[in-house]
C-alpha cells in the first residue's frame, strides 16, 4: 500500500474500494466448501482492495496456538515461504480479537513489542500496518477464526476501511451459513434416502420368517441410538442380534416383568411416550411407541435415549413401527386361527360332546396336540371377572409352551382355559411358580387351578365344571396364585357362597378375639384350641399333640374359656368354634 492509498485519498477512489465488494461476494460465492470460502476471501481482499497480504487465523486453544491455517500473498517472498504458519498464543493478537468481538488495528506490527510473535514475522516478511477483524462463524473443528490483512507500509486505518472490512466479514458469515445449510440439506436428503432404502427393504422382509434378522438389521439403521420391542403375542423380545449393547444383552437373558408391563401400557391415544426402564440396577431412557393390529394392542417399540423425535426421525419411528406391526401381524393372525380352532376343540370337550372322535383328533393334530395322551386343565382367573384381552390370552399361552409344555387354550366366560400335556415341566412345582411369574406382568392378581390328571376324553367335563367352581370359590376367598383341590374342597365351597360380609360376622362374634392379636402368643392360643378340638376334648391327648404338660395345657383352656366366655363343655358352642376356625385357616391358605 503506497502514500496514495491514505485514507485521504479522493472520494472517487473510496467509492470504487466499495463497488468491488459485487466482485468479492461473486468470489466468495463461488466457492465449493468450507476452506474454499476462506482462500477465496483472502484472495479477493487482495485483488480488490489495497490490502497486500489476506490470512485467516485460528485460535487452537488446545494447544495454545495461533494458526495460519489460510494465507493469499501474491508477492510472497522466498524468506516468506520460509516463514512460520503459527505462533505462540501468549504473543499474538488473536486471542484479544476474539475476545473483545471487534476488529484490532496494530499500527505498525514490526516496531511493537506487545506480540512479539507478530513483531518478528512481520520483519521477516516485510509488513507493517495489520487489522484483524473477527469472524462470526467457527471453522469445521469449532474454533474461533479471525480475518487479516497486511500493508507493506504504515497507513492510517480509518472507520470507512474498518467498515470494508467488517462488510467483507460479513459476506463470508453470509456464504458459510449458506453453505452450511446446503450441507445440511444435502445430509438431511441423504438420511431421508436411507430412511427411504431401508424402510423398502425392512417392509420387504416383514412377511418372510427366514428374513426376519434381515429386518432387525435394517431397523437398526433406521434407529442407530438402539432399538428393541416386545412381541405381546408371543410374550418375547425383538431386536437386532447382531447389536451388542449390554442393555439389549441382559434383556435378552432375562426379560423384567416391569418392561412388560411397561409395554402394556402403550395406547394409541397417547401416541409417543416417554418411559425409563429399570433393568437390573440400572435406569434408562427411551420414547415407547404403540404396535396394534385392528384395534388390538399387540406390542409396544422402544426408542433407546431418544426423548423427542426430529421430523426425518419420525419417518424412521413411523416406518420402523409400520414393519414391526407387520411381522407380528404374522404370528397375530397365526394366533386367531389357531385360537379359533382351539376354542371349538376345547368347548367341545368342555361340553362333553365326544360323538366324533375322529374329527377331535383330528382336529388337535391340526393344532400338534394328541387327545389320546394324559393331559391337565388349567384355568386361570383375574379377580372380579376382568375379561382378558387377545394380548393378554396369547401371552398366556406361549408362556405355557414355553414353561410347562406343549399346549392349546381359549376363553371362555372370562377365564381361560388351557388343556397341557402331561410332562415333567407340567408336574414340577418351580415350573408352575415359573409360569405364574412369567404371567404376572398381564395378569397381575391371576389364580390358577390345577385339575388331577386327565386320562380320558370323559374326564375333561366334569375337570373344567369342578375348575370353573372352584375358581370362584378360589376367588371369593381371596386367593391368588395357584389352588388346587388341597385346598378348595366341599367345606369351603360350601362357605364360599356366603357373603363377605356374614362371613366376617359370624368370624366376629366367634374367634376374633384370638385372630386379631396377631402375636405368637396368639397363636399359640389358637392352636391349643384347634387341637382340644380336634382330639375331642381330652386333655392328655392334646397336650401329647402340642408338646407341653397337661398342667400348661388346663391353664390355657382356662384363659380361654375366662377371656372368650365360651363353655367348651357346650357341644352347640364347639361346634360352632370348629366351624370357625376352619373357615379361617380357609381363608389364610389362600393369602
Amino acid at each position: 500500500m503506497t502514500a496514495a492509498d491514505h485514507p485521504g485519498r479522493p472520494p472517487t477512489l473510496r467509492a470504487d474500494q466499495f463497488r468491488q465488494l459485487s466482485e468479492i461476494t461473486r468470489l466468495i460465492n463461488e466457492g465449493g466448501d468450507f476452506r474454499d470460502v476462506l482462500v477465496r476471501l483472502t484472495e479477493g481482499v487482495c485483488r480488490h482492495s489495497h490490502w497486500a497480504i489476506s490470512s485467516v487465523m485460528v485460535m487452537d486453544t488446545d494447544r495454545q496456538l495461533s494458526i495460519s491455517t489460510v494465507r493469499f500473498d501474491q508477492f510472497l517472498t522466498a524468506s516468506g515461504r520460509r516463514s512460520t504458519m503459527q505462533w505462540d498464543l501468549s504473543s499474538s493478537p488473536v486471542r484479544e480479537v476474539v475476545s473483545r468481538g471487534r476488529p484490532l488495528v496494530i499500527s505498525d506490527a514490526a516496531s511493537q513489542d506487545k506480540y512479539a510473535a507478530f513483531r518478528d514475522d512481520a520483519r521477516a516478511r516485510g509488513y507493517h500496518t495489520v487489522v484483524l477483524v473477527p469472524l462470526k462463524f467457527p471453522d469445521e473443528e469449532g474454533r474461533a477464526i479471525v480475518l487479516s490483512v497486511l500493508a507493506n507500509e504504515v497507513v492510517e486505518v480509518d472507520e470507512v476501511e474498518l467498515s470494508f472490512l467488517q462488510c467483507l466479514a460479513d459476506l463470508a458469515d453470509v456464504a458459510v451459513r449458506r453453505m452450511q445449510a446446503l450441507r445440511e440439506e444435502r445430509a438431511e436428503a441423504e438420511r431421508l434416502r436411507a430412511i427411504t432404502t431401508n424402510l423398502t427393504s425392512a417392509l420387504t422382509t416383514t412377511l418372510d420368517p427366514d428374513h426376519a434378522t434381515d429386518l432387525y438389521g435394517s431397523l437398526s439403521r433406521l434407529f442407530p441410538t438402539g432399538w428393541f420391542a416386545i412381541d405381546l403375542t408371543t410374550g418375547q423380545m425383538l431386536c437386532d442380534p447382531a447389536d451388542a449393547a449390554p442393555l439389549l444383552r441382559a434383556l435378552a437373558h432375562r426379560l423384567p416383568e416391569s418392561v412388560v408391563r411397561t409395554a402394556m401400557k402403550a395406547d394409541t391415544d397417547l401416541g409417543d411416550q416417554n418411559v425409563r426402564l429399570m433393568v437390573g440396577d440400572e435406569t434408562h431412557a427411551a420414547l415407547m411407541r404403540p404396535l396394534f393390529i385392528d384395534g388390538s394392542r399387540v406390542g409396544a417399540l422402544f426408542l433407546l435415549g431418544a426423548a423427542q423425535l426430529a421430523p426425518n426421525e419420525q419417518i424412521a419411528a413411523d416406518a420402523g413401527q409400520l414393519a414391526l406391526s407387520t411381522l407380528i401381524l404374522r404370528n397375530y393372525m397365526m394366533f386367531r386361527t389357531r385360537e379359533q380352532a382351539s376354542r371349538r376343540l376345547i368347548l367341545r370337550l368342555c361340553q362333553g360332546d365326544l360323538r366324533d372322535l375322529g374329527s377331535l383328533r383330528d382336529e388337535a393334530r391340526l393344532l400338534g396336540f394328541e387327545l389320546d395322551q394324559p393331559m391337565f386343565l388349567v384355568g386361570l382367573r383375574s379377580p372380579g371377572g376382568a375379561v382378558a384381552g387377545e394380548d393378554a390370552h396369547s401371552f398366556v399361552l406361549r408362556t405355557a409352551q414355553r414353561t410347562l409344555g406343549k399346549a392349546i387354550s381359549c376363553r371362555d366366560e372370562g377365564e381361560i382355559c388351557l388343556l397341557i400335556r402331561d410332562g415333567e415341566d407340567m408336574r414340577s412345582a418351580k415350573q408352575r411358580e415359573l409360569f405364574i411369574q412369567r404371567i404376572r406382568p398381564i395378569l397381575p392378581d391371576a389364580i390358577a387351578l390345577l385339575s388331577d390328571r386327565i386320562d380320558q376324553l370323559d374326564q375333561v367335563a366334569p375337570a373344567r365344571e369342578a375348575c370353573a367352581w372352584n375358581l370362584q370359590v378360589a376367588e371369593k376367598m381371596g386367593a391368588r396364585g395357584w389352588v388346587d383341590r388341597r385346598n378348595v374342597g366341599s367345606l369351603p365351597s360350601l362357605m364360599a357362597g356366603l357373603s363377605s360380609r356374614v362371613a366376617d360376622r359370624f368370624l366376629t362374634d366367634t374367634i376374633a378375639w384370638l385372630t386379631e392379636d396377631g402375636t405368637d402368643k396368639g397363636e399359640a392360643m389358637l392352636q391349643t384350641l384347634e387341637a382340644y378340638l380336634a382330639t375331642g376334648r381330652r386333655p392328655q391327648e392334646t397336650a401329647d399333640l402340642l408338646g407341653i404338660h397337661v398342667s400348661t395345657l388346663r391353664y390355657r383352656i382356662g384363659r380361654l374359656t375366662e377371656r372368650a366366655g365360651v363353655d367348651l363343655n357346650d357341644p352347640e358352642e364347639c361346634f360352632q368354634l370348629e366351624l370357625a376356625l376352619r373357615l379361617h385357616r380357609f381363608r389364610t391358605s389362600y393369602r
